[in-house]
């Protein structure tokens, strides 16, 4: 990682520590600042979210580690060369950047189970810099551990995702379907409710929908994988019953949830 980092330090240009930075302003260590610049806002959160775009125009929403940085200049500098320096930066390291105007930027790197994301929106005489640093530990799903869940406590909460405003769950996500099929082919008994959640954006009668056609887009997915529909049911709750603050956006990824509950 170190080589890594000081490779895109390299073509990024030199770190210098301004005088003229915030307080608690500090570069991160993938994107160090450019020449002339200064920091006047630095913002850094365990949890966020932010939208990025693909080299498709395939909009993503990612969550971890967040860090926010403005940059400013005395010097005009132009937003295009900018961003340009960022895509370039990225790409020689192996990443990959789409510039979806003159003064914005998406940057993608992957490193093992890592990912780092980031936008560069630009001006003339500064820049914004968005980071998300996606963990290295998913939930692990199997089998065995849905059905142990459910015989202890009665309900199993899953963190199945979907596509952002619907029902369509997303590739990524599949495996936890194919495990909860795989556990209702080992315990044939069993019956159960798929009840959908969300956090508190958007309307409460908005939220109630998509609950209920998330839980709904659940119990077809494991149907087609073989399960009799009658040991099934589906019902939303919008973010009528939240299980974490919705104050915060670790509390909302939280609270965006499908829990099985035995019948």
């Amino acid at each position: 990682m170190k080589a890594l980092i000081s490779i895109l330090a390299l073509f990024i240009f030199g770190s210098i520590a301004f005088s003229q930075d915030i307080v608690g302003g500090k570069d991160h260590p993938m994107f160090n600042r450019l020449t002339g610049f200064y920091i006047t806002q630095y913002e850094e959160e365990d949890f966020g979210a932010h939208i990025f775009y693909d080299v498709n125009d395939n909009e993503k929403n990612i969550e971890g580690k967040k860090t926010f940085i403005r940059y400013e200049c005395e010097n005009e500098v132009g937003a295009l060369k900018i961003i340009r320096n960022f895509s370039n930066a990225i790409k020689k390291i192996g990443g990959t950047a789409y510039e979806s105007s003159s003064n914005r930027t998406y940057l993608y790197l992957k490193e093992g189970n890592k990912e780092t994301w980031a936008e560069v929106f630009a001006g003339d005489y500064d820049y914004d810099l968005t980071i998300i640093e996606k963990g290295e530990v998913e939930q692990e799903i199997t089998a065995n551990a849905i059905l142990k869940e459910l015989n202890e406590t009665g309900k199993a909460i899953l963190y199945i995702n979907f596509d952002s405003g619907k029902a369509t769950i997303k590739k990524e996500s599949m495996p936890v379907v194919e495990q909860i099929i795989e556990m209702m082919k080992q315990a044939p008994d069993i019956k159960l409710s798929v009840e959908g959640h969300t956090d508190s954006d958007g309307s409460n009668e908005s939220n109630l929908k998509l609950s209920e056609a998330r839980a709904k887009a659940v119990v077809e997915a494991i149907t087609k994988g073989g399960i009799d529909a009658a040991r099934l049911s589906s019902a939303g709750f919008g973010e009528e019953k939240p299980i974490a603050d919705n104050s915060t956006e670790e509390g909302k990824a939280k609270n965006r949830r499908v829990e099985l509950i035995k019948k």
